[in-house]
């Protein structure tokens, strides 16, 4: 079998090369060019590993479908979640229709998920579990992708590469947002968007005035460093673009049970609603036992057993069925 990787230079997308490649498959190496940076550390692997390697300059599709959307979700006060979209629309999208056009019989990633019957599960590694960041994906491409790491441990995965020498410990792993090389959010969306480089009031729920930000979009629901307020702990639990204010309270406003979604992708037949799932509002969130249930066309309401952490507009719900994932949905309000 032909079969392409996503090759990024750090150590899952080696592992999952180097893992097919001992299971006999013919596998060829492929790199998104997404932000200016060039693709030095995935020569370097795809030399180690001895496979052919090309590179997909989509720096204008990514700027245009990521960066953009990126900006104007934070001008509109919801905290985005690039990974979601850059998942869906060009690893499974792009670089799967690239790569089946170069005579792939299918992808592979260094995810830690699972595809098993049809289904979309969660990686065995607990901790580094990436179903979530999957969960927009079309049902149809699943026959197309393989994810090695599924059924592996982190550590397992690390001391494969290292012991091979594919990657060294020293040259570290690729980030998580590869356009934020330094952390600053700020800048980019600043940069993108300099309308919202506006100082306004930091508040409380009634209205008075703890502070001041420098611009409301750069804080995110939950967010507690960085307010510079006295009398805290302070959580900001609403941002307001309209109103240019960050809106605080304190932990115990932190908490929601009802959780409305829209454009909603159903990764198994749709089933007769409600539905007992378990859910998450974030990565990395302690699922927690919810109903969705029918709120619209294409849109859903969670209901939660026991409070949730209050989840940023923006974000992604995704419900489970166990490790099976059910269905996926964007977040555009909570209570």
């Amino acid at each position: 079998m032909i079969v392409g990787v996503g090759i990024s230079g750090g150590v899952d997308s080696a592992a999952t090369a180097l893992l097919l490649k001992r299971a006999g498959h013919q596998v060829r190496g492929y790199t998104l060019r997404m932000t200016g940076a060039d693709c030095h550390k995935a020569r370097q692997v795809a030399a180690r590993l001895d496979i052919p390697l090309l590179e997909l300059d989509i720096q204008r599709q990514f700027d245009k479908v990521v960066l953009d959307y990126f900006a104007a979700e934070y001008a509109c006060g919801r905290t985005p979640s690039p990974c979601v979209k850059c998942n869906r629309l060009f690893k499974f999208g792009y670089l799967l229709d690239a790569m089946r056009a170069d005579g792939c019989d299918c992808i592979a990633t260094g995810h830690y998920a699972r595809i098993e019957d049809g289904c979309l599960k969660r990686g065995i590694d607990a901790s580094k579990d990436q179903s979530y960041f999957l969960a927009q994906g079309p049902m149809n491409v699943f026959p197309y992708i393989m994810f090695p790491l599924g059924n592996m441990l982190k550590s397992q995965v690390k001391q494969l590469v290292y012991a091979e020498g594919i990657v060294s410990q020293e040259e570290g792993e690729s980030q998580d947002l590869c356009f934020v090389s330094d952390g600053d959010v700020f800048s980019i969306v600043s940069k993108r968007r300099p309308e919202l480089l506006k100082e306004g009031d930091i508040v409380t729920r009634d209205g008075k005035v703890l502070g001041r930000h420098k611009g409301a979009f750069a804080h995110t629901i939950g967010q507690r460093r960085g307010l510079g307020l006295g009398g805290g702990p302070w959580f900001v639990i609403k941002v307001d673009i309209a109103e240019n204010k960050v809106i605080v309270g304190r932990q115990e406003d932190l908490n929601c049970k009802h959780v409305h979604l829209s454009d909603m992708n159903w990764l198994r037949e749709m089933p007769a609603f409600p539905v007992r799932v378990e859910a998450q509002l974030r990565y990395l969130m302690r699922p927690r036992k919810a109903v969705l249930a029918p709120a619209g066309e294409n849109e859903a309401e969670l209901i939660f057993e026991e409070d949730a952490p209050l989840a940023p507009e923006g974000q992604l719900a995704v419900a489970y069925d166990g490790d099976k994932v059910v269905a996926s949905g964007w977040i555009m309000s909570s209570c």
